[in-house]
């Protein structure tokens, strides 16, 4: 089944979606990207502790055979989602969340995300919590595959067709 929006609609779909909960631009550190979301939210815990949260959303547009550009990327997320780890004198959670957009995904490029986790913790006098996930994009029918810390934010990207009703015939006009 083809794909009733074309690639531009949908990116501007998934840039409203993230707009709600993300400040959206495309550049994170230095690095260019369809489009980048990044949100801060600091909460103060029990015994006047504070805690940051920080949700990074790299989107970035491939198009079919870029396969292997997907396989590097992933194998570099553990090195990007550490990058700024320690940065800050606070408790700290990072989720670092990869986004690629594709078509015609080959079945051992969804095996491997399925299956990628990435998670990273340090307890001292300020905890750092560090996870990775990454979602793919199916363009061409209309499928996201992700690994399971990912799960959450597959609502953000999901397509669904519009359904046309069926009108129905009035007896007359039989």
């Amino acid at each position: 089944m083809e794909n009733l929006m074309d690639k531009e609609e949908l990116l501007k779909l998934f840039r409203s979606r993230l707009a709600r909960d993300f400040i959206l631009s495309d550049y994170y550190e230095g690095k260019k990207y369809t489009f980048v979301g990044q949100s801060s939210k600091e909460e103060t815990k029990s015994f006047g502790l504070t805690e940051l949260t920080k949700r990074i959303v790299l989107v970035s547009d491939y198009e079919k055979m870029a396969a292997e550009k997907v396989k590097s990327a992933i194998e570099k997320l553990p090195v990007l989602a550490l990058s700024g780890f320690r940065s800050i004198a606070k408790n700290k959670t990072t989720v670092l969340l990869r986004v690629f957009l594709m078509k015609q995904i080959p079945f051992e490029l969804i095996q491997q995300v399925r299956s990628f986790s990435f998670e990273k913790s340090e307890q001292g006098a300020f905890n750092y919590l560090v996870n990775a996930g990454v979602i793919l994009v199916d363009l061409s029918n209309n499928m996201l595959y992700s690994n399971f810390v990912a799960a959450d934010f597959c609502h953000y990207f999901k397509i669904i067709n519009p359904v046309e009703p069926k009108e129905e015939l009035l007896p007359e006009q039989l």
